[in-house]
């Protein structure tokens, strides 16, 4: 396993300790032929396993027909369609905006059968902003569909819990841990999350690709149709 440094060892510990307490228009976000999964008008806060019902017609095949849109092709409506959760805290005069950051997956490690790596939101802006509480998250598959996944509120590196004040060029994180039904080999893997700062803003896309690994390293992010993510809350970035 490669050694990523602390932030995903804190991470195991504080997981272990979790498991010990708790017994554990048209939607350009298809192309045609495809069949999007229905998305809320409000997103909840959290989001348990999809029912049949949620799971797109043909969602565990290879479709027919011409790819899906590219990412960067997909409407802020298709955007804001593919969120299965919201995030946590409300927006704000202060509050980052999408336009205001970039936003990459970072480092990565394994750990009792769990994978981690840290959501990095840096501010391209030239303004101060603020990010806080627990972001909003939805994935899209390289086949088009959107994501079901069962998503669930995480943990902190350091254990706090407040609003990051990002100067030009400052960077917050929250860490990403993601176990249950990986993607294999035959498995629609996710192509892109989308990531709400505030809730009611459009989310930021995310290529799920993770960055800072070593050469040759396999970066695709093996997140499915039916993988469990949580996210922690936005904290200051070392």
């Amino acid at each position: 396993m490669l050694d990523r440094g602390p932030t995903y060892a804190v991470a195991a510990a504080a997981l272990g300790a979790i498991f010990t307490l708790t017994a554990c228009g048209s939607d350009t976000s298809a192309a045609p032929g495809r069949t999007a999964t229905p998305a809320p008008d409000r997103p909840p806060l959290s989001a348990g396993p999809p029912s049949e019902s949620e799971l797109s017609s043909g969602w565990d095949q290879t479709p027919d027909g011409p790819p899906p849109a590219p990412a960067a092709a997909l409407s802020d409506a298709a955007l804001t369609k593919l969120l299965r959760t919201r995030a946590s805290t409300p927006d704000g005069p202060k509050s980052c905006r999408t336009a205001d950051v970039g936003a990459v997956l970072s480092g990565f490690d394994a750990a009792l059968g769990h994978r981690y790596t840290s959501l990095v939101v840096t501010n391209a802006s030239s303004r101060t902003c603020v990010v806080a509480g627990v972001p909003g998250v939805g994935a899209r598959g390289e086949r088009g569909h959107r994501f079901t996944l069962t998503v669930e509120r995480g943990t902190s590196t350091s254990g706090v819990s407040e609003p990051v004040v990002l100067a030009p060029g400052d960077q917050a994180q929250a860490l990403v841990e993601w176990t249950g039904e990986l993607a294999g080999h035959d498995a629609e893997r996710a192509s892109l999350l989308v990531v709400q700062l505030a809730s009611g803003q459009v989310p930021v896309r995310v290529p799920a690709r993770i960055t800072g690994l070593p050469a040759g390293e396999d970066d695709a992010l093996d997140v499915g149709m039916l993988t469990t993510l949580r996210l922690g809350p936005f904290e200051h970035r070392p």
